[in-house]
């Protein structure tokens, strides 16, 4: 999934960083790795909101965001919704 908003990012990198808790994963080094994934989604979000990330999707390669034609260490995937639709039924609602 492609996170395009402040929110989805902020809630998908606070999930992981509660499940990581939650199974007491995240006690000392592994908490420190938690609280350093969340500041790392953070900060790619932030790269991708100034068109720094070119996201293509990870199936099809059809562009979603960013700059056209990045290079490699400048382009992250997603899934557009064709693919989303074709490849995980299940998680498209009507």
């Amino acid at each position: 999934m492609t996170y395009t908003t402040p929110e989805q990012v902020r809630n998908a990198a606070g999930a992981a960083y509660r499940t990581w808790r939650s199974y007491g994963w995240a006690e000392g080094a592994a908490e420190q790795a938690a609280g350093e994934f969340y500041a790392y989604q953070m900060a790619e979000l932030h790269k991708r909101q100034a068109g720094e990330i070119e996201t293509i999707c990870a199936w099809c390669h059809e562009h979603l965001s960013g700059p056209e034609q990045a290079p490699p260490e400048r382009t992250s995937h997603g899934i557009c919704a064709d693919c989303l639709a074709r490849e995980f039924p299940e998680q498209v609602t009507a």
